[in-house]
């Protein structure tokens, strides 16, 4: 059996199942062409193959000779699920996320293991831009003597839940220059987001060093299907080795 990734899928029923939601998994799966069955249950987060629907994905992993696990890599339930996947259907599995980012010398950053202890470490009265998304808004209600502005990059007219936040509607990807110019515009005192790590989230980060302002940095969430790659490269070589050896 020929390895062919830019082509058609010459065996029909071979396939790698890609429990998706970051740029990453959009790559692979791009790489991989026919061989890919691409499923994207955060569908607030990207467009593509693909459903929330978890009988729906049960029948696809019937046919499924790997399964990667690549979503946001601070998206908990994706995580989740894509654990319960791996222990219930047996396959070879892989846990593909992107590197974290490291502080320099030039950072301030407060480690955070859990959004929640944010509520103990900024200050009171502090202005600050919250980059987690609206899952975590739930968690963020113990934040009562601070001012979020809680970033957001689908536009609506829903009311923020917090008793002082509000929404900022933006689009992304933001540039450094249009980061420091939000900071300014609404006095942030500080950063409160996740270690998301890659090139899309990092001028916040940037800004905020040129600021000179403190970022609370909650750690990612722990779970890990398989081996762990960290680029689209290692999952390739991963896939390859796999399907071969299986031919």
């Amino acid at each position: 059996m020929m390895r062919d990734f830019d082509g058609s899928n010459s065996a029909g029923s071979r396939t790698v199942t890609i429990l998706g939601g970051s740029a990453e998994a959009r790559d692979l799966a791009a790489r991989l062409g026919d061989w890919a069955q691409l499923w994207l249950p955060a569908k607030d987060r990207v467009t593509g193959q693909g459903g929330s629907d978890p009988m729906r994905l049960d029948e696809a992993m019937g046919t499924a000779s790997a399964l990667v696990v690549a979503p946001h890599p601070c998206d908990v339930d994706t995580l989740n699920l894509g654990s319960r996947i791996a222990a219930k259907t047996g396959l070879a599995h892989l846990t593909l996320a992107r590197p974290e980012w490291r502080p320099t010398r030039q950072d301030q950053w407060i480690d955070l293991r859990f959004v929640r202890d944010a509520a103990h470490a900024i200050p009171a009265g502090a202005k600050v831009l919250v980059t987690l998304g609206r899952p975590a808004l739930q968690e963020l209600k113990a934040l009562r003597h601070a001012y979020l502005f809680v970033r957001q990059l689908t536009e609506h007219n829903d009311a923020c839940p917090l008793k002082y936040g509000r929404f900022l509607h933006g689009t992304a990807p933001f540039t450094v220059r249009q980061e420091i110019a939000l900071m300014r515009k609404f006095r942030i005192d500080a950063v409160l987001t996740r270690n998301a790590g890659g090139p899309g989230g990092w001028p916040k980060i940037a800004a905020a060093r040129a600021l000179g302002l403190p970022v609370y940095m909650v750690a990612r969430p722990r779970f890990v299907s398989g081996p762990v790659v960290t680029s689209v490269a290692a999952a390739m070589d991963w896939i390859e080795e796999l399907l071969w050896l299986d031919a």
